[in-house]
């Protein structure tokens, strides 16, 4: 079913991820989503036998992400990129920082008037490259723009989970949860 729109972007910190389970922070909302791209990196590998394909496996990689939205506020630049908020309350970057393991959740409206609710688990952002141009006759907007590579969990394998509101079973509280906790 196609999609229209998307709202409701959070990020929450993972604070671990073992063979025992995960653990995040508090959801963060990201206002102003305009765009995310998911892209998983995956190969397929054919082996012959009998002078004909026999086998077939896939396998995949990493999950490239990228995330547009139209403000990104210093603290959560801050807290998305592993960088310091100083004393006047800009972003020092240093080139020591590392950014920490991160979900990220979200919704789309779909065509027929249901929601689609996506949630990746495991995934770091970089820096970015950072475009400024003069202002000419027209204006063109500028937007932030995140670029990470996604995983699968250590704890269950997951990536990603994708809940369409029609195939709610009834009584079920998974909406009300969405965005409250990863």
């Amino acid at each position: 079913m196609a999609t229209i729109g998307l709202k409701n972007l959070y990020y929450a910190i993972m604070q671990s991820d073992t063979s025992g389970g995960t653990t995040y922070g508090t959801p963060v909302k990201i206002a102003g989503a305009i765009q995310v791209d998911i892209n998983p990196q995956t190969s397929t590998n054919t082996l012959n036998a009998d002078d004909m394909p026999f086998y077939v496996a896939n396998s995949m990689s990493q999950i490239d992400v990228t995330v547009n939205t139209a403000q990104l506020p210093a603290s959560d630049v801050a807290a998305l990129l592993g960088h310091h908020l100083n004393a006047d309350g800009g972003i020092d970057y240093a080139s020591s920082d590392v950014a920490p393991y991160v979900a990220i959740m979200g919704q789309s409206e779909k065509a027929d008037g249901n929601v689609r609710y996506f949630k990746l688990y495991k995934g770091k952002f970089i820096d970015s490259q950072e475009t400024l141009q003069t202002k000419g006759d027209n204006v063109e907007y500028t937007t932030p723009q995140l670029t990470g590579s996604f995983v699968a969990r250590v704890s269950d394998g997951k990536w990603k989970t994708v809940l369409d509101s029609e195939d709610l079973e009834e009584g079920s509280t998974a909406i009300e949860n969405w965005f409250s906790q990863v």
